[in-house]
């Protein structure tokens, strides 16, 4: 079994991350969601920093 990389894993925990704060918020846990809310901005943060510039990963569009 091949080991995560680390782009693989700041997104899985942005991902999760982002539903713990969703459900957090609607069970209206304020200090909670806020902290969660934190370390998905963190770890979205540096997934922009580790990923591919966008126009990289694909054609540009005609116009």
């Amino acid at each position: 079994m091949d080991t995560p990389s680390k782009l693989e894993n700041l997104r899985f925990v942005a991902s999760l991350l982002g539903v713990i704060r969703h459900r957090m918020r609607e069970d209206g846990e304020h200090l909670l969601t806020y902290l969660i809310d934190i370390a998905y901005l963190e770890a979205s943060d540096r997934l922009k920093q580790k990923s591919p510039p966008a126009e990289a990963s694909g054609p540009v569009p005609r116009t």
